[in-house]
């Protein structure tokens, strides 16, 4: 989809997802959309919903910084939402990852495998695995570096392996469901300026293969990358407290983050360097 058409769904989704309640409106006995009207929108932003209407078509020529920022006001953006809206009108100017890559230099994955019993992989925007050290794979009980690179990928992971959900603890369908929303939510964030063939590619395989991941995906949200922590289910230690941080790197030709696992206490750090 070209970029103003990706900027008019967003703001068709957003709209229908505010109820005009909890923002002080009244909502229409007789309205048949779900959320805001297009005049709402256009009123609280202070724009005509002619102009609006045409933002939502992907029919807009351009759309200034400032009304921009207003509609994403009107819409009860979060910092997220105002930043994926911006990048979709090219008003921020960030660096374009050309294509996507499998390879990671042996200096990188030295020093990933030197983060000794920290968990941590190398993963790209689209969720694809391009390595993981030792003692990831001692947390999630198998060798990831052993899986195909079409199917390395913590989504169709999620999807299709027990192992993988048993780690993150998302047995049940509505943790499952919480996964894939946060995990579509922040790709679509970093997705933004990744408009070519090899990119389009790739999230259509992964909406193909992973229909609970493809229905988060239409919800349109959009999140950050945020640092997390939370109990993970190691496959050796049981119930251990991590936190999750991201480095965003660029190694040789790929782009992509180094993921690693942190203890919060000096109790799990014991058990984890225990494993070495």
């Amino acid at each position: 989809m070209r970029q103003p058409d990706l900027l008019g769904e967003f703001l068709r989704k957003k709209r229908n997802a505010i109820a005009p309640e909890t923002i002080g409106l009244q909502k229409p006995r007789r309205s048949r959309t779900p959320g805001l009207r297009r005049e709402d929108v256009a009123e609280r932003a202070n724009i005509s919903t002619v102009w609006y209407a045409k933002l939502e078509r992907g029919s807009a020529e351009k759309v200034s910084l400032n009304v921009l920022l207003a509609i994403s006001d009107a819409l009860c953006c979060d910092n997220s939402e105002k930043q994926y809206l911006l990048n979709l009108a090219g008003l921020v100017n960030e660096p374009t990852q050309i294509g996507l890559s499998y390879q990671l230099p042996d200096t990188s994955k030295r020093l990933i495998q030197h983060l000794g019993s920290l968990p941590a992989l190398f993963i790209n925007d689209y969720r694809d695995i391009i390595y993981a050290n030792d003692a990831f794979n001692l947390m999630v009980g198998f060798d990831v570096n052993s899986i195909p690179q079409g199917s390395r990928n913590s989504i169709l992971l999620a999807a299709n392996s027990h192992l993988w959900r048993r780690w993150l603890k998302s047995e049940s369908t509505t943790e499952l469901q919480d996964c894939m929303q946060r995990t579509a939510a922040s790709m679509r964030a970093a997705m933004v300026n990744r408009v070519n063939t090899d990119w389009e590619q790739r999230l259509a395989h992964l909406l193909e293969q992973a229909p609970m991941f493809r229905q988060a995906w239409e919800q349109q949200n959009v999140k950050e990358l945020e640092e997390i922590e939370r109990v993970y289910l190691h496959h050796s230690l049981g119930e251990i407290m991590l936190r999750k941080q991201h480095w965003h790197n660029k190694a040789g030709e790929a782009f992509g983050y180094l993921m690693v696992f942190i203890p919060l206490n000096e109790q799990d750090e014991c058990k984890l360097s225990a494993l070495f």
